[in-house]
Formats: structure tokens, C-alpha cells, sequence
């Protein structure tokens, strides 16, 4: 996405869906490569995961694909999780670098799995509120959201980067799947995109081919 044009090709992607069901879409915001924390495991296989409680963000496709890997997906709001990972009510937790910063004392082992989950956001406000703004606050609104957000992209990578760094300088550790056990997990959550693909086949011809441009 930190392609010129590619985040822009995103946003026209998902504007023509929620815009005209009173939507307005301002910005693209990069998420995170998500790992997934433990208090004293590491990951390598998705055997690796098998009867494990994992916490994930929300319901839908993190479900499944928790449940693809074998394990059994719990949901917490970002808010709880650190609480119930120290009551025992998961063993893992999918989240952010950032997330990871706030529970890595009870979690100090993370794990990345490659391209297995990642988080994406949209900054979206009610269109008929925007639509009643007067030109100059619209014209400031939306570029403020394209520089403060969208464009924050390599930005906010970077951040994610060096917050890893500095919890490994202070003892947690972060592992990488390496590219040659990748396949693997590919393989056990493919029935979850391609179910997906299968349910919104038109949305994602549209998604492939724009991100086929970076």
C-alpha cells in the first residue's frame, strides 16, 4: 500500500461499496503485520496451535481462521485481553506490535507468521454530516485524513519495527516462521479465503487486480 496509487485504488475500491449506503471514506490506515503472543511458547506449524484458546479481535474471518488452524478462537475487545490472558481465559493472542507492548510482560514470546493476518483500517464518517459541511471544511477534512493517516503508511510500518526492536533489547522474543514452513499455514487456512472469495467473488476480482499493482 505504500505504492503511490495503490492506497487510492483501495479507497475508490471501498467507497463504491459503502458511499452509497451513507458512508463517507476519508483515509486508508495501515494496521499491522499481527503476531501472536504467549507467555512461554513460540510457533512454527499450525500443529503448533492445535487446541489452543486463541483471542482474536472480532468475530467472522479471524474465527475462522483460528479455527482452520485448530484452535479455538475467543474474543476479547483489545481493551480486556491483557486481563483475561492473566486469568487464563486464552493461551495466545493474535494482536499488534503495539498490543504486544502493552502485555509483554505477561507475554513475552511473540511469534510472525508471514502474511497469515493482517490489519487494515478505514477512517469513515456518517456521508449526510459531511456532505452539509461547508467546501474549505470538507477540502480540510479530507486532506488532513490523507496526510495524517494515509500516507502515514511506511510511517507507521517503521514504528511497528522499531517497538519490536526495543522489546527484544529488553529480553521478550520474536520468532519468524521462515518462508520455507509458510506454505503450510497458506495451505490450512486456504478453505477460509476461498470460501470467502466464493461469497464476494466480484469484491475480490476488483481487490486481486489492485493489488496486483504494487
Amino acid at each position: 500500500m505504500a505504492k503511490p496509487g495503490v492506497a487510492e485504488e483501495v479507497l475508490a475500491l471501498v467507497r463504491s461499496y459503502v458511499e452509497p449506503r451513507g458512508l463517507k471514506v476519508f483515509a486508508l490506515m495501515r494496521g499491522a503485520d499481527t503476531i501472536v503472543i504467549f507467555k512461554n511458547r513460540q510457533v512454527r506449524t499450525p500443529d503448533d496451535m492445535k487446541g489452543l484458546k486463541i483471542r482474536v479481535a472480532g468475530p467472522g474471518v479471524y474465527q475462522d481462521i483460528v479455527r482452520s488452524l485448530g484452535a479455538a478462537p475467543v474474543v476479547f475487545p483489545a481493551i480486556e485481553m491483557g486481563a483475561a490472558f492473566a486469568r487464563g481465559a486464552m493461551d495466545g493472542i493474535i494482536t499488534s506490535p503495539g498490543g504486544w507492548g502493552k502485555n509483554v510482560q505477561d507475554a513475552p514470546n511473540a511469534s510472525l507468521v508471514p502474511g497469515l493476518l493482517f490489519y487494515t483500517y478505514f477512517l469513515i464518517a456518517d456521508k449526510a454530516w459531511f456532505d452539509a459541511l461547508p467546501s474549505a471544511e470538507k477540502k480540510a477534512l479530507a486532506e488532513s485524513a490523507r496526510v495524517s493517516v494515509t500516507e502515514k503508511w511506511s510511517e507507521m510500518q517503521a514504528d511497528d519495527a522499531r517497538l519490536v526492536a526495543e522489546l527484544v533489547s529488553r529480553g521478550a522474543i520474536h520468532t519468524v516462521v521462515p518462508g520455507s514452513a509458510v506454505g503450510a499455514w497458506r495451505e490450512r487456512t486456504e478453505g477460509v479465503t476461498r470460501e470467502f472469495g466464493a461469497a464476494h467473488p466480484e469484491v475480490m476480482r476488483r481487490f486481486r487486480a489492485v493489488v496486483r499493482m504494487e
